[in-house]
């Protein structure tokens, strides 16, 4: 329980309890019925083979250093299933208990993040993402995934419960949904609409009313129409490009100042030319006066007049005094803070996410630099890591190997300057193909899957919905060579794996 309540609150603590936990196995000692146990259960060592294997990948990387960091990460994977799948199962009641308290402390989590947000914490939030104050962002909407998708299984079933337990488990899904709408993170929304379209159809298949079923397949198909002409309405509503008159770089400001206009950058903002009818001069004279930053300064808070461009730009206003001279003091702060457009003050909007991804998707397209824009960097970390597998096919870099082929990848890039932005392959899949190579990926995805066929859980909703998600996580994030998201891969996977076989363990909702 303690393990559960770290993983959404504390790193440091994910560390603690892994060590407390393997601490407590060797205290108690009953290491022949152990060792029996892992003899019966193969799944358990095919799961700690893959620790192994980054150890066995040490043989042929060029960077130790680097190798012995994945080592040290990869720990929980060794320790957790170990001492899991060696010990006494786990009950229904015990297993509830362990994702209730889990549950409690991410809704903690995501209190803390609304009291930072709502900014009484002092802390100013230049991104809905910054808000996960304990974990990656992405890291934390799968723990929220896994917490929605956990109790609406154990709210379904079919044992006597009190009301207020119904109403805790219904109260903390509905939360834990709103509150990863107000999160933005794609990777959450998208993991959210597939786990829930795969249950609806499950149930499509296994339910016997005629009704229901022609009921769960409208809402199905709502949820992909209606997700679709969202989203097309607002690559529309961003491609509505003002018309601009045939004279219009001959116009000057009303102080009789000319325009600046850089004609080969066609970013664009609600439809309007982003570097087109700037006069730097009146923008410069009149922000001093209403703003304590400098303009051409680049502040913490995320302020710089790229911001102030972009901000007028989203409003429809020129780039001169007039139209700075529009925007309220409301405005103002919003450019402060590093906001680039007045329709990201709503923090509930879904409009706001899929327009930063469109946005930068169409930066891209013209020839833009990616680095920062998590959607379009994943594009070059893509090609680069293609790159990288073509040089050693089918043994990878080795453990660690990763780092100086991407650096050598990123030397020939024309971005990527900031070292903050070479990141890795931001796939699990593509991750492991580079350490281990085409034969090392297969072997870990095996190791991985396999345990779920031998210990003959296929039917078991709360391993595969959470396996399920995982999975989603891979295609666009490096999952497992992160700390925090480790740490809760090698405790779900074995608590659902190993828990006690009762038919409410495994039954299907």
């Amino acid at each position: 329980m303690a393990m559960a309540i770290s993983l959404p609150l504390s790193k440091a603590f994910m560390s603690i309890f892994t060590g407390c936990l393997m601490l407590n196995w060797l205290i108690e000692g009953h290491f022949q019925v152990k060792l029996q146990r892992l003899k019966e259960r193969k799944s358990v060592l095919l799961f700690i083979s893959v620790f192994f294997l980054y150890l066995i990948g040490l043989l042929w990387t060029n960077s130790m250093q680097w190798g012995m960091h994945d080592v040290k990460i990869q720990l929980p994977l060794l320790i957790i299933p170990l001492v899991i799948g060696t010990s006494d199962a786990l009950n229904y009641t015990q297993v509830k208990r362990i994702v209730y308290v889990f549950s409690a402390a991410v809704i903690v989590a995501s209190f803390c993040s609304i009291f930072v947000l709502l900014g009484f914490s002092g802390k100013t939030i230049h991104d809905q993402r910054e808000m996960s104050l304990f974990i990656s962002h992405i890291r934390f909407s799968l723990l929220i995934n896994i917490s929605i998708f956990s109790l609406f299984w154990f709210a379904l079933r079919a044992e006597k419960q009190s009301f207020l337990e119904k109403a805790f488990l219904f109260l903390a899904m509905l939360w834990l949904t709103i509150f990863l709408v107000i999160l933005k993170s794609a990777t959450g929304w998208i993991v959210f609409l597939i786990v829930s379209s795969v249950v609806i159809f499950q149930n499509i298949l296994t339910i016997k009313n005629r009704s229901g079923r022609v009921l769960l397949l409208g809402v199905l198909l709502s949820i992909f129409f209606l997700s679709a002409i969202y989203i097309g309405y607002v690559i529309q509503q961003f491609y509505t490009i003002e018309k601009l008159p045939s004279d219009f770089s001959k116009e000057k400001t009303s102080r009789g100042n000319a325009y600046m206009h850089d004609f080969n950058n066609k970013e664009l903002e609600n439809g309007h030319y982003t570097y087109l009818f700037i006069n730097d001069d009146e923008l410069r004279e009149v922000w001093n006066k209403r703003s304590k930053i400098n303009y051409d300064s680049t502040a913490t808070s995320g302020y710089n007049h790229y911001v102030l461009y972009r901000y007028l730009t989203s409003k429809g206003y020129r780039k001169d005094a007039d139209g700075l001279n529009k925007l309220t003091n409301e405005d103002i702060r919003n450019i402060e803070n590093g906001m680039t457009n007045y329709r990201f003050v709503n923090p509930f909007s879904f409009y706001n996410r899929i327009y930063q991804i469109v946005w930068e998707a169409d930066v891209y397209k013209k020839g833009g630099n990616p680095s920062g824009h998590s959607v379009t960097q994943r594009m070059e970390y893509y090609k680069m890591a293609i790159q990288i597998i073509k040089e050693n096919f089918w043994f990878g870099s080795g453990t660690g190997g990763y780092y100086r082929a991407y650096q050598e990848q990123y030397d020939q890039n024309k971005f990527f300057k900031d070292q903050k932005y070479r990141q890795r392959s931001h796939n699990m899949f593509l991750s492991y193909w580079i350490d281990f190579g085409l034969i090392g990926m297969f072997y870990i995805c095996f190791a991985l899957t396999a345990p779920v066929f031998l210990e003959r859980k296929t039917k078991s909703f709360l391993l595969l919905i959470f396996l399920l998600i995982v999975l989603i996580s891979f295609m666009n994030e490096d999952t497992l060579n992160n700390h925090d998201a480790i740490s809760f891969f090698a405790f779900f996977y074995p608590l659902y794996l190993y828990s006690s076989p009762s038919k409410s363990l495994q039954g299907e909702t």
